[in-house]
């Protein structure tokens, strides 16, 4: 069940100057020029950089300080009444838009929302105590799930009205939200009530810490709600990452694969899958690799590619942590002549997975090789704060 929640969030004339990506996503002097340049990104807030030497205790301590400073400065008001809220992100290529509201924590025990992905626990308890210090979610997990004629007509009636937010983000994409009024909350109510199967598309660590912090505090109902966006199903969009691998001593050759795979060479990466598992860059030349026994549509590409190729003939052993290999998100662009020059000599483009088998491993407890996936939109920090403490 999602339910309506009341946001804390910032005025109107601020909310583009405050919502900012996740802060792992920028370059050092990107952070740098964005914290001295304007005094109401979100980035005040979770500055990495602040204390460095302080222990992680301190340093969550002085992220609620510095939130409680935002709220004195008028920065943040909470919303007086609870209710949903309908988010767009338009890119140059996609249109995404979804619902926001506060997930049952405890669906996820129960098996009504399934994650695809397993986390490591000592980023779960590291991001526990994060929010258990600061008392707020400023990020939603990402959810989907199937739709109906009701959901997507009152989506589009509340978007006849003037968004409470709409700005451009220098990456060029547009963002808009509308709190839904109240007269229609009782509407999305009765469709998440009777939804079905959620399942978590992006965001697995913050969702399994936000657990532990409900089972934690059972007293207090407001920890027992995820900030979560839900979208239809149809709507998510799944790329893929490509592996590139240093070769450093060890000797290779397209003839090591021939026992498993048909391998034949092709002018340039084209992505139609459809005909083989995988392109592969060695050498100044791509390939095109068929396995002789699966077909694309039959397995996990990233799993398949771990088994067959860079387990027994690569050996690598722990894909997550190998010093050798960099993940790239895969994108139309041939990168090989690029990652040529940094010393990247072998490379793998893999077909992205589909949503059906995304819904298969979730719902048969299944977890995928890491980066298997990069899964769009990616929502914005600090545009809707969950307080809860």
């Amino acid at each position: 069940m999602l339910h309506p929640f009341k946001a804390m969030r910032p005025t109107r004339d601020k909310a583009y100057l405050v919502a900012t990506r996740s802060y792992i996503s920028y370059e050092p002097y990107e952070l740098e020029d964005k914290l001295e340049n304007n005094p109401y990104t979100f980035l005040h807030v979770i500055n990495p950089s602040a204390l460095p030497e302080a222990s992680y205790e301190m340093r969550f301590n002085a992220v609620r300080g510095r939130f409680d400073a935002f709220v004195d400065e008028g920065v943040f008001e909470m919303d007086e009444q609870p209710t949903y809220y309908i988010y767009r992100q338009k890119t140059p290529v996609h249109d995404f838009i979804g619902v926001i509201g506060l997930l049952d924590a405890q669906s996820v025990a129960e098996g009504q929302t399934l994650p695809h992905e397993k986390t490591l626990e000592q980023r779960e308890m590291l991001f526990e105590k994060y929010l258990d210090i600061t008392g707020f979610q400023a990020e939603p997990v990402l959810v989907f799930g199937k739709t109906n004629a009701a959901f997507d007509a009152l989506l589009a009636e509340v978007q006849k009205d003037r968004p409470e937010y709409e700005f451009s983000s220098t990456d060029r994409y547009l963002h808009q939200l509308w709190p839904v009024p109240v007269g229609r909350v009782q509407e999305l109510e009765s469709f998440f009530a009777s939804a079905g199967t959620k399942y978590i598309a992006d965001g697995h660590h913050r969702l399994a810490s936000s657990v532990r912090v409900a089972n934690a505090h059972p007293e207090n109902p407001l920890a027992q709600g995820v900030m979560c966006m839900f979208m239809a199903e149809q709507h998510l969009n799944i790329d893929s990452f490509e592996r590139w691998m240093r070769l450093e001593d060890r000797v290779f050759s397209p003839k090591d694969l021939e026992s498993t795979y048909e391998v034949w060479p092709i002018d340039a990466p084209a992505g139609d899958f459809s005909k083989y598992n995988f392109e592969m860059y060695w050498e100044g030349q791509w390939y095109a690799l068929n396995h002789k026994q699966k077909s694309s549509d039959e397995v996990l590409a990233t799993q398949l590619l771990l088994d067959t190729v860079l387990r027994p003939v690569l050996d690598v052993q722990d894909e997550r942590n190998d010093a050798r290999i960099t993940y790239m998100r895969q994108g139309e662009q041939d990168l090989s002549t690029s990652m040529a020059k940094q010393g990247y000599g072998l490379g793998f483009r893999l077909p992205p997975v589909s949503v059906k088998l995304l819904k298969e491993i979730a719902h048969n407890r299944g977890s995928m090789p890491p980066k298997s996936t990069y899964i769009e939109p990616k929502l914005r920090s600090g545009l809707l704060l969950h307080v809860f403490k």
